[in-house]
């Protein structure tokens, strides 16, 4: 007896072709096998891995499922978008070259903050243009674990109580991240940003009227070079001594006691 078919069988839509489509045998295997859904056993740490092997250039959502073997909504679990790629390759560029053997060995906490300093500017510079992918909306620490641990180890034997810690490092990061991508910015262009763009205002406004900054338009003082990056850690380390006395004072008794 033959039996009528209750619904037609479902096409996989990977493996359909839209009218005057053309796809090649190895395109088609690719479709039979690329693995589907939401997660496919990926990970943050398995993207990245494949990531560095592409140049910046040649770098997108399709391209990296294409290498991973997996359909884009995959990788999507985990990136939605090109900008959010560019930004898990900097951070785990910026995470491989910043180590904590400097800060670890410095003498006191005041050298492993200038320290992290040197080391955090260096290694976000040595991104060039992929620094401007380098956030904080994802933790660094997570993904440089050695320096940040021996940095409030420092900070911790110093006597600073953790909620200040925390602060200080996100001052001091703070400060190098912007110190960095001015190096970055000035490194695209043949004349200083800055005092390019402030004389130019004060050309545009074409009167007299602002001595102190027609002054320092005329100074040349370089912001770029690591005399600035010595100059900021400096003020920083001279306010975070400042809070350190502060806290360590002892506290008022009050008279009759």
């Amino acid at each position: 007896m033959l039996h009528r078919r209750r619904g037609r069988d479902k096409e996989d839509p990977r493996l359909t072709i839209k009218a005057g489509q053309t796809v090649s045998g190895d395109d088609m295997a690719l479709r039979r096998t690329r693995r589907p859904g939401k997660r496919a056993g990926l990970d943050l740490r398995q993207i990245v891995q494949t990531a560095r092997q592409f140049d910046i250039a040649d770098l997108s959502i399709q391209s990296l499922a294409d290498r991973l073997n997996v359909d884009r909504k995959a990788l999507h679990y985990h990136v939605k978008d090109r900008q959010s790629l560019f930004e898990l390759v900097a951070l785990d560029r910026f995470a491989e070259r910043l180590k904590g053997e400097g800060v670890a060995a410095a003498e006191d906490w005041r050298e492993a903050c200038r320290v992290y300093a040197r080391e955090f500017v260096d290694s976000v510079t040595s991104l060039g243009d992929l620094s401007e992918h380098l956030w904080f909306n994802e933790a660094v620490t997570a993904w440089a674990l050695e320096p940040a641990e021996a940095l409030f180890a420092q900070l911790n034997a110093a006597g600073f109580p953790d909620e200040d810690a925390v602060r200080m490092v996100t001052m001091l990061a703070t400060l190098c991240l912007g110190h960095a991508r001015d190096i970055v910015q000035a490194g695209r262009e043949t004349e200083r940003p800055r005092p390019r763009s402030l004389r130019a205002a004060l050309s545009e406004v074409g009167q007299p009227g602002f001595p102190h900054l027609e002054r320092i338009a005329g100074l040349g003082v370089d912001t770029y070079g690591a005399a600035q990056l010595a100059f900021g850690v400096e003020v920083f380390l001279e306010g975070a001594e400042a809070v350190l006395k502060r806290g360590q004072a002892p506290v008022p008794r009050p008279a009759g006691m």
